[in-house]
């Protein structure tokens, strides 16, 4: 035996190992079929809440198939057994231990397909009053309903209908048939009815909740009122004195009204300059879009100088501001002073200016000539004066100029004084009756 496993490892291995797919293959497949293994299965769960069923019909009911027994959609037992019972089906079902406790006496119980293809389930209304039910106990046919075929509906119908009937579904059928898409979209158009509709329903429902709540509250204040005269007293005249404050301001409510609609317009027409706004901002703000993606990496990249600068505006320029601000203060001191200066000497230099263009200023096409020309004359003749380097020596000579009228003035001057007169007579000076002063007419 050694030695033919020996000479075969290879073909027991293969054999061991097929051996134990074919066991998981079969767990695997008798656990999604929902099977119940038998109590003498070692480590099987035989420990399960029985409950039988009592219905007039058990039509598809085939226990070991994984067919199953819900409450509210989830799955907490078996179907494993049916059998007639005085011209009832009487099904056995055993419930999971922990959803054993949820179910009451006043329970019911439902037949129903979980498919098209009849795949029946017992749907358990675990009830709410009767106390917890006992194991073994038989739900009567009284709490429980099958599934009704459609042969049973059509069978409570007479010919007639039927053959209306009929009649209909092939109408409905040629009136449908190919339009599909039509109908999908007529469908859809229901859509914001009954969003609205829900709407509608929500907002009720909250304001009978509110209702409610406003119901409760008053309660509470009307027993709180109750409960003492004196407060009661003096709720009454707290409402009287609010009420007659309501009724002094008659006027100043009907005043606010009556601006109430202009109010209401104003702000209309902010809210239509709003939505401009918006309209205007939401495009500008998408085109933003890429600046402000562009402007991340730039700021990180500028995030190195940010760091590499805070050591020289802390430890340089930072001091260097708080030094130079008691300079600063004495130079705005000196400031103003200098500033009225500079208007002086603005002014001064605009007058200047004003009288070197007036020196300057030669008239076109006239027949005098303008202070510069003159200036060099100026110039020549202080010269002539002062110079004393002659013949004549160190006197100084001038140039006297004077016409007919100082002539005449000259000599009524100096005729009556001897001294005058001498001193005409030395310096030469022509007399009125020279015709080179006083030419005649």
């Amino acid at each position: 035996m050694r030695r033919a496993i020996r000479e075969h490892l290879r073909d027991f291995i293969a054999i061991g190992v097929l051996f134990v797919f074919g066991v998981l293959t079969v767990g695997v497949i008798l656990a999604k079929q929902g099977y119940t293994l038998p109590e003498w299965v070692p480590l099987a769960d035989s420990d399960r809440f029985e409950l039988k069923v009592e219905l007039t019909s058990a039509q598809a009911v085939t226990p070991g198939q994984g067919q199953s027994v819900n409450i509210a959609g989830l799955e907490v037992g078996d179907i494993t057994g049916v059998e007639v019972s005085g011209g009832n089906a009487l099904v056995t079902v055993e419930i999971d231990n922990e959803y054993a406790p949820l179910i009451h006496n006043d329970v019911t119980a439902l037949l129903r397909p979980r498919t098209g293809l009849q795949d029946m389930t017992v749907e358990l209304d675990p009830g709410r009053h009767g106390g917890t039910i006992d194991e073994g106990r038989t739900i009567p046919v009284s709490q429980t309903k099958t599934n009704v075929q459609p042969d049973q509906i059509l069978a409570t119908l007479d010919a007639d209908t039927r053959a209306y009937l009929q009649l209909l579904l092939e109408g409905a059928g040629r009136g449908l048939g190919g339009h599909g898409q039509k109908l999908s979209s007529d469908f859809r158009r229901f859509e914001p009815l009954a969003r609205d509709l829900k709407r509608i329903g929500g907002a009720l429902a909250e304001r009978r909740r509110n209702i409610a709540n406003a119901i409760t509250e008053f309660k509470l204040v009307s027993e709180a009122l109750g409960s003492s005269d004196t407060r009661l007293t003096e709720f009454v005249d707290a409402s009287e004195a609010a009420l007659g404050s309501f009724a002094d301001q008659e006027a100043s409510i009907r005043a606010a009204l009556q601006e109430l609609p202009s109010t209401l317009r104003e702000t209309r027409s902010a809210l239509a300059s709003g939505d401009t706004f918006a309209q205007v901002a939401g495009p500008a703000s998408e085109e933003l879009i890429p600046t402000a993606k562009a402007l991340g990496p730039a700021l990180r990249q500028a995030r190195p100088f940010f760091d590499d600068t805070v050591a020289p505006l802390r430890d340089q320029i930072r001091p260097f501001s708080r030094a130079a601000q008691p300079p600063v203060r004495h130079l705005k001191q000196a400031a103003a002073p200098l500033a009225e200066t500079t208007t002086g000497l603005s002014d001064s230099f605009g007058e200047l200016n004003v009288l070197a263009n007036a020196l300057a200023y030669n008239p076109p096409s006239s027949a005098e000539e303008g202070y510069l020309f003159w200036l060099a004359w100026l110039n020549h003749d202080t010269n002539a004066l002062f110079y004393s380097q002659d013949a004549m020596g160190p006197m100084l000579r001038s140039i006297v100029i004077f016409g007919c009228t100082t002539a005449g003035l000259a000599e009524g001057v100096a005729t009556p004084r001897p001294f005058l007169r001498t001193l005409q007579q030395l310096t030469n000076v022509p007399p009125s009756t020279d015709p080179r002063v006083c030419p005649p007419l």
